[in-house]
């Protein structure tokens, strides 16, 4: 009598920890096939607006009008090119390392900054305290399947609009990046730079296109802080 109240105890624990199990198992399940994405590389062409344009002292029709990013499930590249030619700003990102790269070329100077892991990269508004609402708005852009956001910048008070992707499966995509609490791929999003509000739109998707293994930088580029890098950029731009 006594080995078979001990039996059906423990027949009832078993049963408790295999439903614990299930549970857990087809929450996680779930949950990841939510944000399996179709593709694992590509490149994404987006074209840059600007919600300020006459803050700067340039002429608006000098100042960058695109952004590429290309990526794979190691790493990504983004680029931007301006000021007829005199001005690149590059990010290399490595996923598993959580640590990025910027390379900046100002005129005949090239510079260089590298990360700590889990640093952002250099030379954007950190955007301190921005807080995120999701919702259930989705959109088409550049063929993507692209969900809601509303971002508000306590530092400034702007509120704008943001849309991102779960098609491509990246994980973690936004790391280095103001956005890091977004876990899909931006396709519409606003970032500062000096004094200027950028509005990044995603304007073509590539998916057969493979990442550049590096920025492509000069061995001569400096290495420099970030603060420097900034002072760099700000001294361009005023």
């Amino acid at each position: 009598m006594y080995r078979m109240v001990i039996l059906c105890f423990e027949m009832k624990k078993m049963n408790r920890l295999l439903i614990i199990f299930l549970i857990v198992f087809f929450s996680v399940s779930c949950h990841k096939k939510e944000h399996v994405g179709k593709y694992e590389h590509g490149r994404i062409e987006y074209k840059i607006t600007y919600l300020n344009e006459n803050s700067g002292s340039f002429d608006h029709s000098m100042l960058p009008k695109k952004m590429v990013l290309e990526f794979d499930e190691k790493m990504c590249t983004n680029t931007i090119d301006g000021f007829m030619g005199f001005f690149r700003l590059g990010n290399l990102t490595y996923f598993n390392k959580k640590k990025s790269t910027t390379y900046l070329k100002v005129l005949d100077k090239s510079y260089v900054f590298y990360g700590k892991r889990h640093e952002l990269m250099c030379c954007f508004d950190l955007f301190d305290g921005m807080k995120i609402i999701e919702d259930t708005i989705h959109k088409t852009i550049a063929g993507l399947n692209s969900q809601h956001a509303v971002a508000t910048v306590p530092s400034t008070g702007d509120v704008f609009d943001i849309y991102y992707t779960y098609d491509i499966s990246l994980d973690k995509p936004n790391m280095t990046n103001p956005y890091v609490d977004i876990d899909g791929v931006l396709t519409e999003f606003v970032l500062y730079m000096g004094p200027y509000k950028m509005k990044f739109v995603a304007q073509k998707f590539l998916p057969e296109r493979m990442p550049k293994s590096d920025l492509d930088f000069p061995e001569d580029a400096v290495k420099v802080s970030r603060e420097e890098m900034v002072y760099a950029l700000e001294r361009l731009m005023k």
